[in-house]
């Protein structure tokens, strides 16, 4: 057989790159940067929402001048390296074992049971510590529902969880009338 290069190769001669028929659908080669790489899917992603309710409400959350934790059952819709926790609070864990960018995003439908107008901050931690800049406010009323979006990004590895906590101008209850926590994140 002649020697030829690979740069040379056309048509029928070209051949799928080395361990593909080991792939799984839908995942790609992620070189490590020494000559060699592993294949795996590009993304991981999670979707934890609390369902709907606002006569409910779905949720309700004791508000206090100091961060508390949010800490609703979260139902755990589509996933890839993440899951739910309950214990110790509510959370969504990285169970990926490859390093990833995470985009974070907490959507909610909120209001404040009864009284006067309270500002409620709202903050994403990763690993009981705060992330980047992820931190947001609202004033909540009474029998006026509004919408909150937070977002962040971070990168996340092997266990690195996210929460969601809350702080109030002064202490209320905070009715919820449905969240969605999200978490997309793109493998280094």
């Amino acid at each position: 057989m002649a020697n030829v290069t690979h740069s040379s190769l056309t048509g029928s001669d070209l051949h799928e790159p080395k361990g593909v028929a080991a792939a799984s659908s839908g995942q790609v080669y992620i070189a490590n940067g020494s000559g060699s790489g592993h294949w795996d899917y590009y993304n991981s992603y999670v979707n934890g929402y609390v369902a709907f309710d606002a006569v409910g409400p779905a949720e309700t959350h004791s508000v206090t001048t100091s961060f508390t934790v949010f800490d609703p059952t979260f139902t755990i819709g589509d996933n890839r390296d993440w899951i739910g926790e309950a214990s110790p609070n509510a959370r969504l864990k990285y169970t990926g074992a490859d390093t990833s960018e995470v985009n974070c995003q907490l959507t909610m439908s909120v209001q404040q049971a009864s009284g006067s107008n309270k500002d409620l901050e709202i903050i994403f931690r990763k690993n009981g510590s705060a992330l980047n800049g992820g931190h947001a406010i609202i004033t909540c009323a009474s029998g006026e529902w509004r919408t909150v979006t937070l977002t962040d990004f971070g990168t996340f590895s092997t266990n690195d969880y996210l929460e969601v906590f809350f702080k109030g101008s002064a202490a209320f209850t905070l009715n919820i009338a449905g969240a969605n926590l999200t978490a997309l994140g793109i493998h280094n």
